[in-house]
């Protein structure tokens, strides 16, 4: 069983359970808002030989558990894998050999290949310098990348800017804690969104709140990078971008159903960028504690 990312529901507990390392399970391809995201297997009994990896990576364990070998250079390392460990890998590195031995499973594999970070991030941040590190493990990156690998896997069903906001987010964490290159700094003078800048972004979101809107947009509005966008967005708002155009939505959904008696839920839904009615229902009953039918009574 194989999925990309056009290709309906995506569930990673469903996909196929194989012993072959080489095969690409799911996969997302690189875009100017996105990096590259692939499933592989984690085999239960395999082996390998000269395997490299020709761009900077992170594997996240997603399922499955055991002992693995990995031979480099004349020295063999003996490690385990568990669920949400993550494995650094530097530019070029190579295996002489690699042995399973376990509980199959499948891992998250992420790309940040130069000329990817550049394009997302409009070259503030030129490159990442990872050097390789085994069993690592961060709440942080793997719950981000699980998120990104259901969300880009699945067609982007939250929307550009949750999936970019992902990305750009995954993009400072690595760059500030495993990359050669420290995170670029902020002057203190620019650390929040000026008042002008604000009033644009508000305005931009109320005005276009059915559109699928992207960061590349918002920040477009303020004059900035999105990477750069993404960090003083969140101490001005004190939220993130796709948070806070969510919560203007729910505010002018639940307006329009006390108002507005007869347009359909579903039609009220859609006409203020949410998916579908049973997407708007969910997050109605978190925020509100009531469904959209509840609040037009």
């Amino acid at each position: 069983m194989r999925y990309s990312a056009c290709m309906g529901k995506f569930d990673l507990s469903k996909l196929t359970i194989t012993n072959d390392i080489g095969l690409v399970l799911a996969h997302s391809p690189a875009s100017s808002s996105c990096l590259p995201i692939s499933v592989r297997p984690i085999p239960a009994e395999s082996e390998d030989a000269n395997q490299g990896h020709a761009t900077q990576r992170i594997v996240v364990a997603y399922r499955g558990r055991g002992r693995r070998w990995y031979q480099r250079g004349g020295i063999t390392r003996q490690m385990h894998t568990v669920p949400r460990m993550i494995e650094v890998y530097e530019e070029g590195l190579t295996f002489d050999h690699r042995r399973w031995e376990g509980e199959a499973g499948h891992a998250i594999t992420i790309e940040f290949a130069s000329a990817n970070v550049q394009s997302i991030t409009h070259g503030e941040l030129p490159e990442l310098k990872f050097r390789t590190q085994h069993e690592v493990f961060d709440d942080q990156v793997s719950r981000i990348a699980i998120d990104l690998a259901h969300e880009t896997l699945n067609g982007l069903p939250n929307g550009q800017l949750y999936a970019q906001g992902l990305c750009v987010s995954l993009l400072g964490v690595m760059a500030s804690r495993y990359s050669a290159h420290s995170e670029l700094r902020m002057s203190a003078s620019r650390r929040q969104l000026s008042s002008a800048q604000q009033k644009r972004v508000t305005e931009l979101i109320q005005g276009q709140l059915s559109e699928d809107l992207s960061l590349a947009r918002l920040a477009e509005a303020a004059g900035l990078s999105t990477y750069y966008f993404v960090r003083v967005f969140k101490s001005t708002f004190g939220t993130t971008p796709h948070r806070f155009v969510q919560e203007r939505r729910l505010e002018a959904a639940a307006a329009a159903l006390q108002r507005d008696s007869r347009s359909s839920i579903a039609e009220i839904a859609f006409d203020h960028g949410f998916a579908n009615q049973a997407h708007m229902t969910g997050l109605m009953r978190k925020r509100f504690g009531v469904t959209p039918r509840a609040m037009r009574r």
